[in-house]
């Protein structure tokens, strides 16, 4: 076994004959001698801590990471961020995988398929909303299109503001990625933490302009303390809280829909998302913004330059044409 087999292999294989032996011992007694002694625990029992612990996140610290994000990025690391704090949409998978044609300024108009875009356009005519139908992901040195982790396909009401972000956004380029890197290209061919996460996460010195380099430069940007060692994904996390908060009234089907989860049990058999549930949602979410960002007087980034209408008679591509895995 150890010439042919990984190590992991003969774990399990040994684990197993290991669980074999001792039942046949200590629970079927087919021996009456045994090496094997039965010992209870001893001492205090201590809980092994499986999670990390969660620092408050307050709105101001995940402001800051989208102000960092716009010195770093431009205006598509301003809109990143927000993306995430009020969808809940999965980092890097999800996000690096949103097209065009899923986006909230084309969907459902865009949907490929016909049954589908039949049933939204007649749910969200009022309501913007993003269609999380694919992440993204390197197999086998090529990139590719799958579904979202554990097939949680759905469809994910904005509020307004987010909603004018991506109209913005998707009118500054002509990718069929919602969100690009630096250079135009897919994020999923960018060393994202080094080049991205990391300095918008713990801050960065200044870039003094260099001679030919000047969109090299770029002034010093501040660390975000509550985000000290944090993956980007808390920012999932933090959309969870912040739909659970006792002013949200927020029904807990429409929660865990939202994060591409089911209710387990009765509760999830019977439970549906309702559209009064989705017009909360949106709601609540807008009014978040309007406090504790317009109210709060925090600065806001400016639209990007659109691209001119009249250069190239064509639309840019909806969809980026990867190989689907299936």
């Amino acid at each position: 076994m150890t010439a042919r087999y990984s190590h992991n292999y003969r774990k399990g294989v040994l684990g197993l004959f290991k669980m074999l032996m001792d039942d046949s011992v200590v629970k079927y007694k087919l021996r009456t001698e045994t090496p094997i002694v039965e010992q209870r625990r001893r001492g205090r029992y201590e809980k092994k801590q499986v999670r990390r612990v969660k620092r408050p996140l307050p709105f101001r610290a995940v402001h800051q990471l989208a102000v960092n994000a716009h010195t770093v990025w431009g205006y598509t690391g301003w809109t990143y961020i927000w993306t995430i704090a009020f969808t809940g949409m999965r980092p890097p998978g999800e996000m690096f995988g949103l097209q065009r044609g899923f986006s909230s300024p084309n969907w459902p108009q865009s949907e490929p398929d016909p049954a589908l875009r039949e049933e939204a356009l007649q749910r969200y005519q009022k309501m913007p909303a993003i269609r999380v139908q694919y992440q993204t992901y390197t197999d086998d040195r090529r990139q590719v299109l799958a579904a979202p982790k554990y097939d949680s396909w759905r469809t994910l009401v904005i509020p307004p503001f987010l909603h004018e972000m991506h109209q913005a956004l998707l009118a500054s380029h002509r990718s069929p990625w919602a969100f690009v890197s630096m250079t135009g290209k897919p994020l999923l061919s960018t060393n994202f933490d080094d080049q991205y996460w990391f300095p918008i996460r713990d801050g960065a010195p200044e870039r003094p302009v260099r001679p030919r380099y000047e969109r090299w430069a770029r002034p010093a940007i501040p660390a975000v303390g509550e985000m000290a060692g944090e993956d980007i994904y808390r920012l999932r996390h933090w959309h969870k809280a912040l739909l659970d908060e006792p002013g949200a009234d927020v029904a807990r089907v429409a929660i865990e829909g939202r994060m591409g989860h089911e209710l387990p049990g009765v509760e999830g058999v019977y439970s549906e998302v309702t559209v009064g549930m989705e017009e909360r949602i949106v709601e609540y979410l807008q009014g978040v913004w309007e406090k504790e960002v317009v109210g709060a007087g925090l600065w806001v980034a400016p639209f990007p330059m659109s691209l001119p209408d009249d250069l190239l008679d064509e639309a840019p591509p909806l969809f980026s044409g990867l190989p689907v895995l299936e």
